[in-house]
C-alpha cells in the first residue's frame, strides 16, 4: 500500500497520467491497481517506475514507514519544549512533501500549528487550524483531541488579543478532551492557565496540581515550573507567613529556570513576583524584580512594553524615581508603543504620562473619552476593569453619580 501511495504521489507531482507512467512498462489498469494497493506487483515494475519518476523507492518507503514515529516524537518534544530537537525533525519533514498526501497529513498540520504557537507566529498557526478543520472533517480520536487542545491553546496564547471570552471558550474546548484517547495530560496546564485568567483560583489550582504531577512523571522540568507558578498565583495571600512561603517558592523557581537556561520562564516568574510585592506596597523589591524581568525581554516588543510599564508604575507609586526621569521614561514607552503600533500600550503610556504630570483633568477626560471605550470595544477585560474602577471612584468622589452608574454597568 505504501509503495502505491508513493508512486501515485510522485506521478502526480511529475504531471504524468497513469498511461504515461505505464507506457512501455504495463497497462493503465495495472498502474491504477498498484497505486490503490489492489494488486501484487513485481520488483522490476516498481524499479522501472522509480527510474521514470527519478526517485529511490526504498528510501521513500523507509521514510514513510517511520513517519508516524517521527511525528509522535515531535509531539513529545514540543510538549517538553525541546525546541532544538523539534527544529531538527521539522527540517527533515520539510523535505517530505509526500506527508500531505499521506494518512498523517492532519497530525502533521496540528503539530505545525503547535510549533508556530511556540515560535509566536500566531497568524500562521491560526491559518493551519482553519485548514485542518476545512480539509479534514473526519479525524481519528487522537487527532480530534489534539485539535481540541491546539485550538484551545490558540484562544489564549496570543496575550495581545485574548480576553475573558476567549479564555472561557478555551476552557469549554479543553474540557471536551478525552484523556484516555489522547494521553497528553499537558492540557491540564492550559486549563489551569485559562481558569487563572477568568479569576477562578480554585479550579486553576486544581488543574495546575494535576499538570504538575504529569510533568514530574515525564521529567518535564520547565512545565513543572510553569504549573507551580500558576499554583502560586492561585494561593497568593496577604498573610505574612503565607507570603514568606510564596516568596521562597518564587525564588526557588527562578533559580530552577536559570539552571534550565529558560529566560522566558524566568522573566515571567520575576514579573509575577514583582506584582506580588507591588500589591503589598513593598515597592523596592517590586522594582528590583520588575527591572530584572525587563532585562530578559527583547526591546522593542509588546512584552517589553508590558514589563516597562510595570517597572515605571512601581517607581511612580513607590516614589523611587525623580519625576523628570519618570516622565522621560514614560514618554519613551509611548514612543515605543507608537513604533510598534500597539493600541493598548499607546493608551496606557499616555495615561501614565498624564498621571506623572499630575494632570488630573486630562487624565480622567482621556480615560472617559478614549481609554475605556477602546478597552470595551477591544474586549480588553483586564485593563477595562483596572481603569474602569479608577474612573468610577473619580465620578463618585466628584458626585457625578449618573456617570458612575454608567461605568458601573460597563464593569458589571
Amino acid at each position: 500500500m505504501l509503495v502505491g501511495e508513493i508512486i501515485k504521489y510522485y506521478r502526480q507531482r511529475a504531471g504524468l497520467t497513469q498511461e504515461e507512467l505505464g507506457r512501455g512498462i504495463c497497462s493503465v489498469t495495472h498502474v491504477s491497481k498498484i497505486e490503490s494497493g489492489k494488486t501484487p506487483f513485481s520488483a522490476e515494475i516498481i524499479h522501472l517506475f522509480s527510474e521514470r519518476l527519478h526517485i529511490d523507492i526504498e528510501k521513500e518507503v523507509n521514510r514513510l514507514e517511520n513517519l508516524g514515529d517521527q511525528l509522535h516524537l515531535m509531539h513529545k518534544l514540543i510538549i517538553l519544549q525541546r525546541m532544538k530537537e523539534v527544529e531538527e525533525i521539522k527540517r527533515e519533514l520539510d523535505t517530505m512533501p509526500i506527508i500531505m498526501s499521506s494518512q498523517y497529513a492532519a497530525l502533521y498540520l496540528l503539530l505545525l500549528a503547535r510549533y508556530y504557537m511556540l515560535t509566536s507566529d500566531y497568524e500562521k498557526a491560526k491559518m493551519i487550524l482553519l485548514q485542518v478543520q476545512r480539509d479534514y472533517p473526519e479525524l481519528d480520536p487522537y487527532e480530534k483531541n489534539m485539535l481540541r487542545h491546539v485550538k484551545g491553546i490558540s484562544y489564549m496564547i496570543d496575550y495581545r488579543k485574548a480576553n475573558i471570552g476567549s479564555y472561557q471558550a478555551a476552557i469549554q474546548l479543553l474540557k471536551k478532551i478525552n484523556r484516555e484517547e489522547y494521553g497528553n495530560l499537558e492540557y491540564y496546564y492550559h486549563l489551569a492557565a485559562a481558569y487563572q485568567w477568568v479569576n477562578s483560583p480554585v479550579m486553576s489550582y486544581s488543574y495546575a496540581e494535576k499538570a504538575l504531577r504529569y510533568f514530574k512523571e515525564i521529567d518535564h522540568f520547565i512545565g513543572a515550573i510553569l504549573a507551580e507558578s500558576v499554583m502560586l498565583i492561585a494561593t497568593s495571600s496577604d498573610n505574612e507567613q503565607d507570603f514568606n512561603e510564596v516568596e521562597a517558592t518564587y525564588k526557588r523557581l527562578i533559580y530552577n529556570s536559570e539552571m534550565l537556561n529558560t529566560p522566558d520562564k524566568k522573566t515571567l516568574l520575576l514579573n509575577n513576583l514583582g506584582y506580588q510585592y507591588f500589591m503589598r506596597k513593598d515597592y523596592v523589591p517590586a522594582k528590583n524584580a520588575f527591572q530584572e524581568a525587563l532585562s530578559l525581554v527583547p526591546k522593542p516588543s509588546p512584552l517589553y512594553l508590558q514589563r516597562w510599564h510595570n517597572y515605571l508604575k512601581c517607581c511612580f507609586e513607590g516614589k523611587l524615581m525623580r519625576k523628570t526621569e519618570l516622565l522621560k521614561k514614560a514618554r519613551e514607552g509611548l514612543r515605543m508603543a507608537r513604533g510598534l503600533d500597539n493600541s493598548i500600550y499607546k493608551i496606557v503610556f499616555k495615561l501614565l504620562v498624564y498621571k506623572i504630570e499630575e494632570n488630573d483633568e486630562k487624565y480622567y477626560l482621556f480615560l472617559e473619552e478614549v481609554a475605556i471605550p477602546y478597552f470595551v470595544s477591544s474586549n480588553s477585560d483586564t485593563t477595562k476593569k483596572r481603569y474602569g474602577k479608577e474612573l468610577y471612584e473619580y465620578y463618585v468622589k466628584n458626585e457625578q453619580f449618573e456617570k458612575a452608574v454608567k461605568i458601573a454597568d460597563i464593569l458589571l
